[in-house]
């Protein structure tokens, strides 16, 4: 069920209407906007009064697909495609660098329905509203982004607690965001920011997608795979607000493995920030007794003393559990 405007919703019954889509995206990571249009000339609207009057581009424009809409909980799904910026203009559209480095995961989107003949009549139709799903660029024109409805959060969502060996929680979450919504049922509640500690790269491995050394991450302040497993933002450079998992860690060279490859090649000066990530084990390296010692049975999110049987035993192959994972083993007896 949506609400329309009285205003607006007698100009939809007419035979002929002065109607247009505005797609609205963000905030990015630098807390602007992009805004796109399906008319052949940019719309100045105010989607809110505190964002004010945003410029929707016609250069790039944007044509919806077909919204899939159902009454059943399933996810509303539609595509948005525009055509990507070109160099030498102001900024519009999305680029597949920008694209590359995440510069839409987990962003916003709204679009809008609107009388362009008259953008105080009625104001706004909202016409559909969630985040963007894949992004990609097709033909290598055209830029093609996934609009998944609110629906897919709930859909990901599960009412039912399961049980596990391993903690559950994203490491660092909180009971509350500093927006003051809840971000997770069951959180871990460490405060996963104190541990970041910024960096500059002064030299790459034989894989300069892969692998960089700083030397400042080296000697003996620092323990063996401290940041093994860990997590490397990119500050600077062409892989700036990218996140990746860090796979090893020479704590006596300062050499970094990342577990994917970057993007783009990394280069000596890049700034970025790492810290440590939880194994979500309950004993062990990066483990929850790293993080919360003797408060960790406050904080761990899963069942580490569920009884494993071992493989030899079970009639599912590999279904036993490595050492160091939580859960005791059912020994085995011998014949004499």
């Amino acid at each position: 069920m949506k609400t329309i405007d009285a205003t607006l919703l007698s100009h939809m019954g007419q035979p002929s209407t002065k109607l247009t889509k505005l797609l609205l995206v963000g905030p990015l990571d630098d807390n602007s906007y992009r805004g796109f249009t399906e008319l052949d000339e940019d719309v100045v609207f105010a989607p809110t009064a505190s964002l004010g009057e945003l410029k929707f581009k016609a250069r790039t424009g944007f044509e919806l697909s077909n919204l899939a809409q159902t009454n059943d909980g399933s996810v509303d799904n539609a595509e948005a495609t525009s055509l990507r910026p070109v160099s030498g203009f102001e900024v519009e559209g999305f680029t597949q660098a920008e694209i590359d480095s995440g510069i839409l995961d987990k962003v916003r989107f709204c679009v809008f329905a609107v009388n362009y003949n008259d953008l105080t009549a009625g104001r706004a139709a909202i016409v559909a509203g969630g985040t963007i799903g894949e992004a990609k660029i097709k033909l290598g024109s055209m830029t093609v982004l996934e609009l998944r409805s609110l629906t897919q959060q709930l859909m990901q969502t599960a009412i039912i607690r399961l049980t596990s060996l391993t903690c559950r929680a994203k490491f660092g979450s909180q009971p509350f965001s500093s927006s003051g919504t809840n971000e997770e049922r069951f959180p871990c509640g460490f405060d996963a920011e104190s541990l970041w500690v910024s960096g500059t790269v002064t030299g790459v491995g034989g894989e300069a997608d892969f692998q960089f050394i700083d030397t400042s991450l080296s000697g003996s302040s620092f323990t063996e795979n401290q940041y093994a497993p860990g997590l490397v933002e990119f500050l600077t450079g062409d892989n700036a607000g990218l996140q990746v998992e860090v796979d090893a860690y020479d704590y006596a060279t300062g050499i970094i493995d990342l577990r994917f490859p970057t993007p783009s090649p990394i280069s000596p000066g890049d700034t970025y920030r790492i810290r440590e990530q939880c194994t979500k084990n309950w004993t062990g390296h990066n483990s929850c007794d790293t993080f919360w010692a003797a408060d960790k049975p406050l904080h761990f999110r899963g069942e580490p003393w569920i009884p494993v049987g071992q493989a030899s035993q079970l009639t599912v192959p590999g279904a036993g559990t490595p050492s160091g994972v939580g859960g005791t083993n059912i020994g085995s007896t011998s014949s004499v």
